[in-house]
């Protein structure tokens, strides 16, 4: 469990890092932006194309009535030429990742207006044909624009599709952060209710050798004494020894006498017990 929430912090640091060191957005490196041109809009030749996210892209052009073309990977910004835009009606650019196209990808439709006219050497033609000529190409501009604003609704529906499910997946991802958390709580816990079991297990098992002293004494006991801690200001403090003698290395022959010294021993760590009883065979 530890190991995933290392795993899950490495992940953030390098993505920040990723993103610190490329200067732009992440969430422009998982989505990019196409900038210009702008979407549905009419253009002339040539057109430049300027996006956010990745510094280079594969391009491919969708002419309408035309196969799909593909324009190579290059750098923002990139123009299309009017041998690119060979002729009038509704484009649609396609830019994907080099690598990760399936994950990596924007789009964006745009229409291509009509040449102007130019003066032919033949005599120009009746102005009834050429209001009908332009009335077709206003016509046909048109039914391009309800193209495009269709396509658009239906991609800003599947937009907001990928946001909900995007939000969803969101709030999981929050519900197993908090569940990793409450279970690394509990485990704490439960370690830390291990560490006070054992600590009651060395207090009892002094308890109990205290009290087979105290019962060894019931016989007659020819040596006592006293725990005690001889540097007890370090930490840890040092280890623990048996004091049986005052300061003239005389033996406390009585527990009396052992009380009387360890009241005024600083060292002292426990009561008097006895240390020594005589042999019998």
């Amino acid at each position: 469990m530890r190991n995933t929430l290392g795993i899950a912090l490495v992940t953030a640091a390098a993505l920040v890092l990723l993103e610190l060191v490329l200067q732009v957005p992440l969430l422009r490196l998982l989505q990019p932006l196409i900038i210009t041109p702008a979407d549905g809009t009419l253009v002339t030749p040539p057109v430049q194309v300027r996006w956010e996210g990745p510094p280079r892209l594969r391009l491919r052009l969708v002419g309408a009535g035309a196969a799909p073309r593909d324009l190579g990977t290059h750098p923002s910004p990139f123009e299309l030429s009017a041998a690119d835009l060979s002729g009038p009606g509704s484009y649609r650019l396609q830019a994907r990742a080099p690598l990760l196209g399936g994950l990596i990808q924007a789009e964006r439709r745009f229409s291509v207006a009509p040449p102007p006219p130019t003066a032919a050497p033949s005599p120009p033609h009746p102005s009834d044909t050429l209001v009908a000529e332009l009335k077709q190409s206003l016509l046909d501009l048109r039914a391009a624009h309800r193209r495009t604003t269709s396509e658009n609704t239906g991609l800003y529906e599947e937009n907001g599709n990928l946001r909900q499910e995007n939000a969803k997946l969101m709030e999981e991802i929050e519900r197993l952060t908090k569940a990793n958390e409450d279970a690394a709580s509990a485990s704490a816990a439960q370690d830390d209710r291990a560490t006070a079991l054992q600590q009651q297990n060395r207090t009892l098992s002094e308890q109990l050798t205290m009290m087979q002293w105290q019962l060894n004494a019931a016989l007659t006991c020819t040596v006592w004494g006293f725990y005690s801690y001889p540097h007890p200001q370090t930490i840890p403090p040092t280890r623990r020894a048996v004091t049986v003698t005052d300061l003239a290395g005389n033996v406390f022959r009585r527990q009396e006498d052992c009380e009387a010294f360890r009241q005024n021993d600083p060292t002292a760590a426990s009561r008097c017990f006895c240390v020594g009883t005589p042999w019998r065979g």
